[in-house]
């Protein structure tokens, strides 16, 4: 649930921006949004995201 939540806000945040943009657009923004998630998850597993930035 931690990783779910987020990211249906996000998702939810580039549906209601992205009213009105064509399809191309709203899905490369939203590929270039997970990516960035997907990115910052590995980062933070492999122990490589800096410590000041943990919460736990």
């Amino acid at each position: 649930m931690e990783i779910v939540i987020p990211l249906i806000i996000g998702l939810s945040l580039i549906w209601l921006v992205g009213r009105g943009v064509p399809w191309n657009a709203k899905l490369m923004t939203l590929v270039v949004t997970l990516a960035v998630i997907v990115l910052i998850v590995l980062l933070e597993r492999g122990g490589y995201w800096p410590e000041s930035w943990r919460r736990s």
